[in-house]
């Protein structure tokens, strides 16, 4: 069952902040979720297109290996991005600045 569904409400309707945080948790996970699939999507449709030149009933062995490579390409340059971004929001932190 959905925990924002069965939030508590106090007497005129509003949520409690533990119920709030809770609902808020819950919509960063489900938004960061689709923004994985959204990714894997994309990387996919490239590689495929990049390496797959004769679509057929399966992949050969060269398509495999390209189509893997590229996946772990994109992957590596994902991680390496996602890491610079978090350093630079821990280092503006740091320094009181909230914003990009």
């Amino acid at each position: 069952r959905n925990r924002v569904s069965s939030a508590k409400f106090d007497e005129v309707g509003t949520m409690d902040d533990k119920d709030i945080d809770s609902a808020k948790m819950q919509v960063q996970g489900q938004m960061a979720a689709q923004y994985i699939q959204e990714v894997m999507q994309k990387i996919t449709d490239k590689c495929f297109h990049k390496c797959v030149t004769k679509p057929g009933p399966k992949l050969d062995d060269s398509e495999k290996v390209c189509m893997a490579k590229c996946m772990d390409r994109y992957l590596d340059s994902m991680a390496i991005v996602s890491q610079a971004w978090a350093a630079r929001a821990k280092a503006q932190a740091a320094m009181g600045d909230g914003g990009f």
